[in-house]
């Protein structure tokens, strides 16, 4: 349970969570805990974010006794954040009973192999449900172990159109990097996008922000498909981690695989049009020097080494959320999606990333989240909302309020 200073409630929207180690348990009673903090209203739509760990199918069942016939989105997670800060091996459910708020979801599935269509058919779904109302923006989740997002946002913007807000996460699995999970209203699936189109008289806003410097020279991406990067320069590609970081470290991340060394060294793809960097980081080092990504790389773009450090991403934190705020002049509620390599990055001092976003957001203000395998939003909160990129080692703070 929340401590005395802890907000779970303003009444239309409310908060609850579980750490039971039976999965039909925890999503009873996390969703149990949020149902009885609304003050009478009734939730309409729930957020649910959860830990890999659950048995997946039995915690939506649990989660359906307590939110039965109400719009359900989320998916699973590598750690998740409670009004009070980061934990894990949790359920976290948002409720939302606003009757200002309309909600209507959708479902991509195969996003392996038709993105575009997957991000098509979430879209469309959620379209047909909305009978015509007013649109704020589209939460997405998608899946973290698949890339070609590019196109998912593509199939999305045919259907809402190219200045419509989406932003959102990529599930993750606890570091596994096996099968994440996607949640809708009673299913729980994989390698899907899941969507819920926010609208009514509300307004979203949000910010996307890293902190991350460049330190290496401009290098070429050579090689590269997917997430997988070959080559930088003709060279293969993890010879840029020799040469600004030392050979012992590089035997380390290769027998280790996703340490602190090369969290706090992502790969950063330099934009054309601005000065703004995608990050990248490197989840493995193959034995022919390729570097296995957390997110896609195109051939032929600009790629640079990155630094971060703690108090930049602590600065990143504050500046992504004071961006949220900007459309906003009341903040119902705020999700947060934290790249679970800035939770590694920062080790105990995860919790001040949370705090300081709350400090900003309002400590009276509903806040959840998790970490991520990926975040996506228009960079910088741009408005009109142009299309979302894929960070792979940022904070995405997203409220939702009056306008």
């Amino acid at each position: 349970m929340g401590s005395p200073s802890t907000t779970i409630s303003n009444g239309t929207v409310s908060t609850g969570w579980s750490a039971h180690p039976d999965a039909l348990t925890a999503g009873e009673t996390a969703g149990q805990m949020a149902v009885g903090r609304m003050k009478g209203h009734r939730p309409r739509c729930a957020v649910v974010l959860a830990s890999s760990w659950f048995d997946q199918a039995k915690l939506l069942t649990g989660l359906r006794r307590a939110l039965p016939d109400v719009a359900l989105v989320g998916g699973s997670t590598a750690g998740e954040i409670l009004p009070e800060g980061p934990t894990s091996h949790h359920c976290v459910v948002l409720a939302i009973g606003d009757e200002a708020l309309a909600v209507s979801t959708g479902l991509g599935e195969a996003a392996d192999r038709e993105p575009r269509l997957a991000g098509h058919e979430a879209a469309l779904q959620a379209l047909r449900g909305f009978e015509g109302r007013a649109r704020s923006g589209f939460l997405l989740f998608g899946d973290g172990l698949l890339t070609g997002y590019t196109e998912v946002v593509r199939g999305i913007h045919e259907v809402l159109g190219t200045h419509s807000l989406v932003t959102g996460a990529l599930t993750a699995d606890d570091l596994r990097f096996a099968q994440t999970y996607q949640y809708h209203n009673d299913d729980a699936v994989s390698r899907s996008v899941v969507g819920l189109l926010i609208g009514g008289s509300c307004a979203m806003g949000v910010g996307l922000e890293h902190g991350f410097a460049p330190i290496s020279r401009m290098l070429r991406a050579t090689s590269a498909r997917g997430n997988l990067l070959r080559e930088l320069d003709g060279a293969p590609a993890a010879h840029v981690y020799e040469e600004y970081l030392g050979r012992d470290l590089m035997e380390t991340a290769r027998q280790a695989g996703l340490t602190r060394q090369l969290i706090a060294y992502p790969l950063g793809i330099q934009l054309e049009s601005s000065e703004a960097f995608l990050l990248r980081c490197v989840r493995r080092i193959e034995p022919d020097g390729s570097l296995l990504c957390t997110g896609e790389i195109p051939a032929g773009s600009t790629v640079r080494l990155m630094i971060g450090n703690k108090e930049l991403a602590l600065e990143a934190a504050s500046r992504a959320a004071e961006q949220a705020l900007r459309p906003l002049s009341k903040v119902s509620f705020v999700l947060v999606f934290d790249s679970v390599s800035r939770r590694t990055l920062l080790g105990f001092d995860a919790a001040q990333d949370i705090h300081r976003i709350r400090k900003i957001v309002g400590l009276a203000t509903p806040l959840v989240g998790c970490y991520t395998y990926g975040e996506h939003a228009p960079l910088q909160g741009a408005v009109p909302h142009g299309q979302s990129v894929v960070q792979t080692g940022a904070v995405l703070v997203l409220a939702v309020g009056s306008p």
